[in-house]
């Protein structure tokens, strides 16, 4: 069995303010994809739901996922955000059974 984990992590964004989370989301990916063990990194909108939106990763432990989750690019992305953008988050960090 791989010690490596999926995390997926489902984003309510307030209403109106999609656009913001988007762009936003869109360079922390860019700066998570470059982090060392991060073997995969993707955001998605739901296309059923309007403010919904889910990051698929894939990292090589959960030491280097927990790193990231304290590190530089996750501090940026939440500073850049206004207040109460996020209206209620979901992570869910996943390990392989079968």
């Amino acid at each position: 069995m791989t010690t490596s984990i999926k995390v997926v992590a489902r984003v309510m964004i307030t209403s109106g303010r999609e656009d913001a989370f988007e762009k936003h989301a869109a360079e922390l990916s860019v700066a998570t994809r470059a982090e060392g063990g991060c073997l995969s990194y993707h955001l998605h909108r739901n296309l059923d739901q309007k403010g919904i939106h889910v990051f698929v990763e894939e990292w090589a432990s959960r030491r280097i996922w927990e790193r990231h989750m304290a590190g530089e690019a996750i501090r940026v992305f939440n500073a850049q955000l206004s207040p109460a953008t996020i209206a209620h988050i979901e992570i869910h960090p996943l390990e392989q059974i079968a």
